[in-house]
């Protein structure tokens, strides 16, 4: 294993390790499931109906004004600014650029990754229901959209 400022990264893998984490059992107190009321998404509303969408074309161009990496038709929240279109869409949307399986729009960067967030927490027993975990993915994907 090679060992970084208190990471590990095992043989074979380009992920690193936060000590303890993925370790398997610790003794650590145990642990209370926790209690999830709606704070910024009410429970009866879709995250993604709470902001305008607009369609963009994201850019990245060197200092020579060449494109870098360019993806049009793109569907980002109306309020983003062009540099965190340009970020999200060309650092964090899903596939290889034109082929079909790439992502084109922030709800599915979003939806992915907070459902992904949120279905491990229920699987592993953080949220005390499964409408607690719920709460807890509507809260995290709007808080994402609106920045």
């Amino acid at each position: 294993m090679h060992e970084s400022k208190g990471m590990s990264m095992s043989a074979g893998s380009s992920v690193a390790v936060a000590p303890g984490v993925g370790a398997g059992p610790r003794n650590l107190p145990e642990m209370r499931p926790m209690s999830v009321s709606p704070r910024f998404c009410p429970a009866d509303t879709d995250p993604f109906t709470t902001v305008d969408w607009d369609y963009r074309t994201a850019a990245i161009k060197d200092e020579n004004g060449k494109v870098l990496f360019e993806q049009t038709n793109c569907e980002i929240p109306s309020s983003w600014s062009p540099l965190a279109t340009n970020v999200v869409v060309s650092k964090y949307f899903y596939g290889e650029p034109n082929t079909p399986e790439r992502e084109t729009s922030v709800k599915q960067v979003i939806h992915r990754v907070a459902r992904t967030i949120a279905d491990w927490g229920i699987a592993d027993g953080y949220f005390a229901s499964r409408e607690d975990g719920e709460n807890f993915y509507r809260d995290l994907a709007w808080m994402c959209l609106h920045q």
